[in-house]
Order: structure tokens, then C-alpha cells, then sequence
């Protein structure tokens, strides 16, 4: 199962919104701007993501690798992070760089709102892996 969000935007954003990689990466780091809202959202669905090996906390994210079709109103890009997994039965904590997490977005201009899904192949949390 994937994570999805999914934002409202405004029209400046939309404006400004160009496939070029500039304009795409401005967007991105202002809809997601470090502790924001939005930012938080999406931390959580990649420490979800990256769940199955050990109790993650991401501590760092770029974008990269974006690329978006004007037209069509999609759009995908990759997330490099880094994480420290930390494992609480042993007390260890686990440093890694430069992880990283595939993503497609979609724009509806006219509603104005951007839906971003993650790979369809993470692990979704069951409640089987609590007993």
C-alpha cells in the first residue's frame, strides 16, 4: 500500500509552476518548507515508509530528479534523506545517508490541488506486526 497526500494550493503556486528544474524545485521546497504543515506530512509518510527497519526519524530531505509534464498535470521526483533508526529494545541508534524514496505527483489546476503518491511498493503497517 502507498502513502498519498494530497494539498490545496493557491494560484501562485500554480503560476509559478514551470517544467523547468528550477521552478520545480522552488515549488517543492515551498509547499514543503521545513516544519510546515505540509513538511511534516510528508516526513511522516517517509518514516512510514521506511518503517521495517527499526523506529525511524528522518532528519534531513532534498528533492531531486524532478521532472513534470505542463500539460498533463503529473509530475514525479526522488527524495534523498537521512535517517537514524533507532532500536529501543538493544538502545542503539543507526545512522543512514542518502536513503532514498520514489515519488509521482499529480496537479489539478482547475480544483487546485497537488496529490502526491509514494512507490506502490512500501510496507504498509498491519496490526499483525503488533502482536
Amino acid at each position: 500500500m502507498m502513502n498519498s497526500l494530497q494539498f490545496k494550493l493557491h494560484n501562485g503556486q500554480l503560476e509559478e509552476l514551470r517544467d523547468e528544474p528550477a521552478s520545480l524545485l522552488k515549488f517543492l521546497n515551498v509547499l514543503f518548507e521545513p516544519f510546515s504543515a505540509n513538511y511534516e506530512q510528508l516526513k511522516y509518510a517517509l518514516e512510514r515508509e521506511f518503517r521495517p527497519e527499526g523506529s525511524p526519524e528522518v532528519l534531513r530531505l532534498n528533492f531531486d530528479r524532478i521532472k513534470f509534464d505542463q500539460q498533463a498535470g503529473h509530475g514525479s521526483f526522488r527524495i534523498v534523506l537521512d535517517v537514524n533508526y533507532s532500536f529501543g529494545c538493544e538502545d542503539v541508534v543507526t545512522y543512514k545517508k542518502d536513503q532514498t524514496s520514489e515519488w509521482t505527483f499529480i496537479v489539478d489546476h482547475k480544483l487546485l490541488i497537488a496529490s502526491f503518491f509514494s512507490s506502490p511498493y512500501i510496507d504498509s503497517r498491519s496490526t499483525a506486526d503488533e502482536f
